[in-house]
Order: structure tokens, then C-alpha cells, then sequence
């Protein structure tokens, strides 16, 4: 019966001498039957999952266990497998079956798709990068161009309206309406280029956290508490940005569901690492509830994170509220071991601040 098993099997004595095998067993080896038979099985599975062994032998001796290991095969090359142990009680004498099988072709498939999902994320890395940089682009151009016209308009429009003879209100009002037309464009070039990219980002992470929960505060009246570095950081323009973006990402699932009166921000770099903290006292959410694992608005602040090589955590419970924690590396993988990339304008000293 073992010797049909598709697994590899083996006896094994109380001191894990192999007693008996299948040619299965031995061929995961690479070796004949006599060759394993009689050799201690610490001597066929690779060094360093040699302790990992023992503590299976010991757990295996008194209950069935399995674990993960590689064997050691001809030629010293690792073949992860599988085992399974059990205890053998026969005829008063211990011994231990181990089933082995082989997980070659799983690890093999599970390498593509790591790899894979990491070639998807460093795509999806650069068409993100590539997307911030033409946002900058766009809102530059609209805010020196358009707003530049708009503005030259306004000035002409006012200078005309100087020279025209006294007394034709008619003319007069239609000249002021369209002063004020070209002031509430202005007013949208300056809102539509800032939502593309805040200039403010340029002046450091810290005054950009700074100004953004002011606008929140001033748009939803939930107030914010602020704890930002009263030291200048240096903070790569990309983790600035991502940083910034799942700080937009947080505040806009506050102001949709929280139902809060205050969110605490807390901005530090410990390390060589930095880490933004956004609590609200809100009504909270079910952690477990699988509709989350589908909100594009969390996949996406994890997404970018990721990227960075960060993580973005996310505690809530019904009625307490939720904590997201983003924190990221200085060093981004896309740029250890390359040139340093350039750094943003240093963040101004900022000391702690009370409500923006």
C-alpha cells in the first residue's frame, strides 16, 4: 500500500532513523531506496530547516502535526514538501509515519504570481507617477495661462470701462457683470488647479497637511486638531504626494460617514520612515464586514502606499470611531541602491497646533 502512495512515505524509528520508505520518498531525494533507508532523517532535509524538523519529530512522536520544510536532494538543492507526521504505537515500539509531498509546483506558481503581482504594481507605481506629473503640468498651465488671460481681461475690461463717457448705466452694468464674470473664473482656475495638485505641496508635506485640514475644517465645520513636526523633515516629492493624497482619501470618508465633531492628524517621522495618523471619534465601522475589502477608497490608500513600499492601517468599530495610520519609507524601494532622487523644498519648523 505505500509503495503505491503518489506521496513520499517513510518509517521513522524513535531516534528518526528512516526504517522503511516508498521509492516516491526516495525519489524526492534523488536517491535509490538503500541509500535512505537506515540514514538519519536529519540528514535529508536542508540545514536550515533542520530545528523546524525537530520541533515536528517532537510534536509528531505524541499527536499527528505537519509543517513545511525542504529536503535536501542530490546535489544539495532544496525541495520544499509538505509533511505530515503521525505517532505508530506497534507492539510497544514508537516510531513516527511521515507522508511527504511535493510543493515544488505550488512554490513555482505562487514565485509567478508574486512576480507578477509585483511587475502590476510597479506599473501601476509609474502610470501613478506619470499621472501626478501631468496634473502638476495641467494645473500649472491653467493657473499661469488661463488664470494669467483671465486676469489681463479683467484689467482691460476696467480700463475701457474708465474711458467710456458718464452716464450710460446700461453699458455700465453690463461692464461690472463682466468684471465680476472674469473675477469667478479666476476664482475657478485658482479651485480647479488646486484640486489637481495644491501648489502648497511645493512648501513641504507639513504646511500642505496644515492647509488641507483647514479647508476641510472650513468646508464641513469638523474640527481639527493638529500635531505636526516642530523640526524641518526632508520628504521625497513622491512620498509627499502619496502621503497627501491618502490624508484627501481619509478626510473625505470622515466627511461622508464619520459623523464626528473633531479629527485628530498627527504627522512625525521616526526613523527612517514617515507616519501619518488620522483619528476621528465618529460612528465607526465593522471591521469584519467584506463589503470594506471592495472600497476603492481603502484599496487606494493602501494601493499607493504599497507602492512606496508603506502600509496603510485601518482600526474602526461601531461607535469608536477609526484610526488610519499611513507610514512610508524615506527610501522608496523604486530607488534604494540608485541615485537619490530629489528632494522637496525642506518642511517649514512647525510646532504643535491646536485647531487648524
Amino acid at each position: 500500500f505505500v509503495e503505491r502512495m503518489n506521496e513520499g512515505a517513510a518509517v521513522l524509528s524513535k531516534d528518526h532513523t528512516v526504517l522503511h520508505c516508498n521509492s516516491r520518498f526516495a525519489g524526492l531525494l534523488g536517491l535509490g531506496m538503500q541509500h535512505v533507508i537506515g540514514s538519519s532523517i536529519d540528514d535529508l532535509v536542508c540545514p536550515h530547516d533542520r530545528p523546524r524538523l525537530s520541533d515536528l519529530l517532537r510534536m509528531g512522536a505524541q499527536t499527528p502535526c505537519r509543517g513545511e520544510i525542504e529536503l535536501q536532494s542530490r546535489g544539495g538543492v532544496g525541495l520544499p514538501v509538505r509533511l505530515s507526521l503521525n505517532p505508530l504505537d506497534s507492539g510497544g515500539t514508537q516510531a513516527i509515519c511521515l507522508i511527504a509531498s511535493d510543493l515544488s509546483e505550488v512554490k513555482r506558481v505562487e514565485k509567478e504570481l508574486r512576480e507578477s503581482g509585483e511587475q502590476l504594481r510597479k506599473l501601476a507605481a509609474h502610470q501613478l507617477s506619470v499621472l501626478e506629473d501631468e496634473r502638476t503640468r495641467i494645473a500649472r498651465e491653467i493657473h499661469d495661462e488661463l488664470g494669467q488671460s483671465l486676469t489681463a481681461v479683467k484689467m482691460d475690461v476696467s480700463w475701457l470701462a474708465s474711458r467710456l463717457p458718464a452716464g450710460n448705466g446700461q453699458i455700465q452694468e453690463r461692464i461690472r457683470a463682466t468684471v465680476k464674470l472674469a473675477d469667478d473664473l479666476i476664482k475657478s482656475v485658482r479651485r480647479i488647479s488646486t484640486g489637481l495638485r495644491p501648489g502648497i505641496l511645493d512648501l513641504g508635506l507639513a504646511a500642505a497637511v496644515e492647509w488641507q485640514a483647514q479647508e476641510f475644517q472650513t468646508r464641513t465645520g469638523i474640527a481639527c486638531r493638529l500635531h505636526l513636526p516642530s523640526r524641518e523633515v526632508s520628504v521625497p516629492p513622491n512620498v509627499s504626494t502619496t502621503l497627501f493624497r491618502i490624508f484627501q482619501e481619509a478626510l473625505t470618508n470622515i466627511a461622508r460617514h464619520a459623523e464626528c465633531a473633531t479629527v485628530e492628524v498627527i504627522l512625525e517621522e521616526q526613523g527612517n520612515r514617515v507616519i501619518l495618523r488620522i483619528r476621528d471619534q465618529g460612528r465607526g465601522f465593522d471591521e469584519t464586514d467584506p463589503g470594506l475589502a471592495k472600497s476603492l477608497g481603502l484599496l487606494g490608500m493602501r494601493e499607493r502606499a504599497a507602492m512606496l513600499g508603506g502600509h496603510v492601517s485601518i482600526r474602526s468599530a461601531p461607535g469608536e470611531g477609526t484610526s488610519v495610520t499611513a507610514w512610508i519609507p524615506l527610501q522608496t524601494p523604486e530607488r534604494s541602491g540608485g541615485t537619490p532622487a530629489r528632494k522637496e523644498n525642506a518642511t517649514p519648523s512647525l510646532a504643535h497646533r491646536g485647531n487648524a
